[in-house]
């Protein structure tokens, strides 16, 4: 069976040079000793093999034909096609839909032998049509672009078959203002006339009204003014921002279709992928048209293949990117300096993170590129600026462990907006004074989340964190302020056969995304089932990630600033939906950090005269604990954390034994990992990593004993006999799927309604 595979890539197969070949020259070879009919690829009766949507864009590929019964032989390097029967050859009326290709186009160019063996330096290997052997393609062996594809060179094919699509990358945006026959009043009425792609975008994901921060932002951004918006975390920003952006590209595209219209700025890169998504569905008429519109530029990822993405037509007219990533593009290139400089618009979303120490460096760099260029060009006028956040309060960056803290006044005339605005007015040029647009004055941690208080002993964390998550399941995410505490709980919970993912900066882009990914997709399998799905992530995912349906946020440590702490409980409570906020801490943390960060939190605090004592604690209400169920998984939670310990510090020593032995063979000397350190520091660490480590046979009786315990249900008031005795008849609530799930015994609860229930008793 031969195979045609179509690429965009013709004449060009390995990245070599094919030689010229016209196919309308090949000709039946006297010399082929083979029974059969010589005939042209053309000519055959290729079918369609169907490949999956899910595929992507199969790095260039257009499309897959096969054939069955024809053989393939190599000739002086030509391909020759021979049929023992005429089935397989089109009629005359067919050959007239063929395939037109140009005369520069070999046949080896656009042909791929499912029987060939390998396929080097753009010369085709002799095979046969009996070989069975397979070899899989060599990949591309650059140790620095993984995700690298062979998308950055294109060339022209026409393509009579509809499956076979021209080159869509190129094609102009229909940009035409149609007349809507999409109902939006709600949207038109308040914010303007919008374009049928935007109307479309936003009915599509069921936006059928706009929020308030885009009520108030998105007509002044229209009209082009600089504006510094407050909104509480979920509340439509990348929208209020997205959407006038949207209409200006739109705009735009008749007179030039290359001109660079925006750049977007954020603090991390999850938060550039998940902006990047959104203003790519809601404009997804023009996505189809010209799928590198909408750009992502950060870091982690191939930057060879980002740059030779921005070199394709009509790509990154909206660029999102992370401050590192695009100052070090624009130093790689400097014609991308005088290109960006042309923007219509600046956004810097979180753009508070800027304000604190060590983030702005870079994002003044760019900056200062960007005015430079922009100077020399006459007649050319400044950029509109958009600055949002959830938090623009100098005091709640702060940090919440010292103890120096004093409770600011404000001048009565002056608000936080205000004095927030002059810091970043020395640092960024606006082209006129801000519109400044706060939806939440009195507010900082968003009405819809409500907040609860867990009171435990510091080595207990662990402990509280698996109860929580058995009496509440659902969709949980936990932060915690350091990396390795990350990987403990990871690998705890794992033990106690609970899904969990993780994030944290030590990892790599791709798997960050992939573990998003795995979350999404085991939380609606669990969701059906009842039980819990857990996402344990250091502050890289506090900010602005939108992770849909978050059900529950805890804070496995206190965050270290009051600011941190607004943005993690944000992750619940999105569009318009309520959700929980716990906080775990010590009585210690109770007295201190906690205390400074209600203070910071409160309403009134700020403005008022009056003493504020203790009255903070009446905000948060204490979790109630069922103490029987917490009897019952304290042992398993004992052995889970043996478990854990174990694998991080095994993992821990072996990474160091590594890294020593690298070291000592740079060094060039001889080293033994049995060998004792003469460094104090290290010897400590490593004898308590060792500590911690078990014994195999130790190790397996824990796992056994754990696994035992897993077992055995969790049953409320320790009941271990007689399921139909009692007040209760349990049998009759298992049969009937009634009651708690994973409990025995105990009624199904739900933390939301705990929280409140608990506050309105107070």
């Amino acid at each position: 069976m031969a195979n045609r595979l179509l690429q965009k890539r013709l004449g060009k197969i390995n990245g070599k040079k094919n030689p010229k070949k016209n196919p309308k020259k090949v000709q039946k070879n006297a010399n082929v000793k083979s029974e059969g009919k010589v005939v042209k690829s053309t000519e055959l009766k290729w079918k369609k093999v169907d490949i999956p949507d899910t595929l992507g864009d199969f790095g260039g590929l257009y499309g897959l034909e096969e054939i069955d019964g024809v053989d393939v032989k190599i000739i002086n390097g030509q391909a020759q096609f021979i049929t023992r029967t005429d089935t397989n050859i089109k009629k005359d009326d067919e050959n007239q839909d063929d395939i037109q290709i140009d005369e520069n186009t070999g046949i080896d160019d656009l042909v791929e032998f499912k029987n060939m063996d390998d396929i080097k330096e753009g010369e085709l290997s002799a095979a046969t049509s009996e070989s069975e052997e397979e070899e899989e393609e060599e990949e591309d062996s650059d140790n620095n672009n993984e995700e690298d594809s062979d998308d950055n060179k294109k060339d022209n094919i026409n393509v009579g078959d509809d499956a076979l699509k021209t080159n869509v990358f190129t094609s102009d945006v229909n940009l035409d203002n149609e007349v809507s026959s999409i109902d939006l009043p709600e949207w038109t009425n308040v914010v303007g006339d919008l374009s049928f792609t935007t109307l479309n975008g936003l009915a599509s994901l069921a936006f059928t009204k706009p929020t308030e921060i885009q009520m108030k932002a998105i007509p002044h951004a229209l009209k082009g003014e600089d504006i510094m918006g407050k909104a509480s975390t979920g509340s439509g920003k990348t929208l209020a921002y997205g959407i006038p952006i949207l209409e200006n590209l739109l705009r735009t595209a008749k007179v030039d279709a290359n001109k660079p219209i925006a750049l977007i700025f954020t603090p991390t890169r999850e938060l550039a992928q998940q902006v990047t998504q959104h203003l790519q569905k809601i404009s997804k008429l023009i996505i189809e048209k010209n799928p590198y519109s909408i750009l992502s530029l950060t870091g982690g990822l191939s930057i060879q293949k980002q740059q030779r993405l921005l070199k394709y037509k009509g790509s990154g007219r909206v660029v999102v990117a992370t401050p590192g990533r695009f100052l070090e593009l624009l130093e790689k290139d400097n014609t991308l300096i005088d290109r960006f400089a042309k923007i219509d618009t600046l956004v810097l979303d979180e753009a508070d993170r800027l304000l604190q120490d060590g983030h702005f460096d870079e994002f003044e760099n760019i900056l200062k590129h960007l005015n430079n260029a922009n100077k020399k060009m006459e007649g050319t006028a400044k950029w509109q600026t958009m600055i949002f956040s959830a938090t623009f309060s100098i005091d709640l960056f702060d940090k919440l462990a010292s103890s120096n803290w004093k409770n600011k006044k404000l001048d009565e005339n002056e608000s936080e907006m205000n004095v927030v605005l002059k810091h970043l007015m020395n640092k960024i040029q606006f082209k006129s004074k801000p519109v400044i647009i706060d939806t939440n004055p009195e507010q900082k941690v968003s009405e819809q989340v409500k907040e609860a208080l867990i009171e435990c002993a510091p080595l207990e964390r662990d402990l509280y964190s698996y109860y929580f998550i058995s009496m509440f399941p659902g969709k949980t995410l936990i932060f915690c302020n350091a990396i390795d505490s990350v990987k403990k709980l990871h690998s705890f919970l794992t033990f106690l056969k609970i899904s969990t993912f993780q994030l944290h900066s030590s990892m790599t882009q791709k798997n960050r995304l992939k573990n998003l990914e795995k979350y999404q997709f085991q939380s609606e399998k669990n969701e059906k089932l009842g039980k819990p799905t857990v996402l344990i992530a250091s502050d890289v995912a506090a900010r602005g990630l939108d992770i849909p349906d978050i059900q529950h946020v805890i804070h496995y440590h206190l965050p270290r600033t009051a600011d941190v702490y607004i943005h993690r409980s944000g992750r619940t409570a999105r569009g318009g939906k309520q959700g929980v906020s716990v906080m775990i801490c010590s009585p210690e943390e109770a007295i201190g950090p906690l205390r400074k960060l209600r203070k910071m939190l409160d309403n009134k605090s700020q403005h008022s005269s009056k003493p504020f004592f203790k009255k903070w604690q009446n905000t948060v209400p204490l979790l109630p604990i069922d103490l029987d169920v917490l009897a019952q998984i304290r042992e398993r939670s004992h052995c889970a954390s043996e478990l854990a310990d174990n694998d991080i510090a095994s993992t821990s020593l072996r990474k160091d034994d590594v890294w020593m032995k690298k070291a000592a063979d740079e060094l060039g000397i001889d080293f033994d990992s049995d060998d004792e350190i003469v460094d104090t520091f290290l010897a400590k660490n490593k004898t308590k990593k060792m500590n911690k480590t078990m014994e195999r046979n130790d190790m397996r009786m824990t796992k056994i004993q754990l696994n035992n315990l897993l077992s055995k249900p969790i049953r409320k008031d320790m009941r271990r006999k007689y399921l139909t005795g009692g007040l209760v008849n349990l049998a009759d609530n298992l049969v009937k799927k009634r009651g708690h799930k994973n409990i025995i015994g105990h009624d199904e609860v739900d933390a939301l309604a705990t929280v409140q229930n608990k506050k309105q008793k107070k």
